[in-house]
């Protein structure tokens, strides 16, 4: 192993800590009036099972969907006059659909199998990693944090180098921060595809995240400006997050510890950055 930190990359562990958000990062409002404080706490998998149970789960799905689908359906419209309770004559038109199978049991039974085993093998694979941040307003029972919600990232490593790992996958959330002393919500609606360029080094590694986000790809032309929505009784004015949400951070893997700290935005063609830092103890 190259050091303690790609041992640490590479094998089953799990972390448990908590994270804060602050500045123009992540959440940070586009209105300048000022920005949330997002804290919350996080769980981290490597190399365990959840991602590949989820998505194996998901490719069996589809498989059983696709071998249990007709080849073919076809569709006949019949035309019946009928006299109502009122006895007034009326026309009834009734569809009628016809499914054709034309592959054989065994054929189908062998794209189930197929399915399966992918299943099983994307399960089995253990290059993976789990991401789940709960953010709250209640940190530790002191009140503080403006946002609530949660955003989670299923992880497999694409590619391995001796000096970096490429990893990728697909991730989902529902995030919203009011800032403190105004009437507007930060919101991000999250559901894409994360991407992460790891450079290990002794106990530290640095991280590059990159996490496109397909409810945001519009930059703002499909989206109703000045959307007011009513929060806890008060009428505030939604700020929605906009795509590609970049973090850079360094973290240090000291025996059952893991820091964090890093810069982030989700707007960088305004200049427009935060800071993000987390605390964790691995096991």
């Amino acid at each position: 192993m190259q050091s303690h930190a790609y041992s640490g990359l590479r094998w089953v562990g799990y972390t448990v800590g908590a994270s804060i958000r602050g500045g123009g990062g992540l959440y940070g409002s586009s209105l300048g009036q000022g920005n949330p404080l997002v804290t919350g706490y996080r769980f981290v998998e490597r190399g365990g099972f959840i991602s590949g149970l989820v998505v194996g789960g998901i490719f069996y799905l589809l498989g059983a969907t696709v071998a249990s689908m007709p080849d073919s359906a076809s569709m006949t419209t019949t035309t019946d006059t009928r006299t109502n309770q009122y006895g007034q004559r009326e026309v009834v038109t009734t569809n009628h659909y016809t499914a054709t199978y034309d592959r054989s049991p065994e054929a189908r039974q062998a794209a189930l199998d197929a399915a399966e085993a992918s299943a099983k093998g994307l399960v089995a694979y253990r290059q993976q990693s789990f991401e789940l941040d709960v953010y709250t307003r209640d940190w530790f029972g002191s009140q503080l944090g403006d946002a609530r919600g949660y955003r989670m990232n299923f992880l497999f490593t694409v590619y391995t180098a001796k000096r970096f790992i490429i990893e990728g996958g697909f991730g989902f959330g529902d995030v919203s921060a009011i800032i403190p002393g105004k009437d507007i919500l930060v919101e991000e609606k999250y559901v894409g595809i994360p991407i992460r360029f790891i450079v290990p080094w002794g106990p530290l590694y640095a991280q590059a995240a990159l996490d496109l986000n397909f409810r945001g790809l519009d930059f703002g032309a499909l989206s109703e400006e000045g959307e007011v929505r009513n929060v806890d009784g008060r009428s505030m004015t939604v700020d929605p997050v906009r795509p590609i949400p970049l973090t850079l951070s360094v973290h240090a893997m000291l025996w059952r510890l893991n820091l964090s700290v890093g810069v982030e935005t989700a707007r960088p063609w305004t200049g427009q950055f935060g800071y993000v830092a987390t605390a964790g103890a691995r096991f």
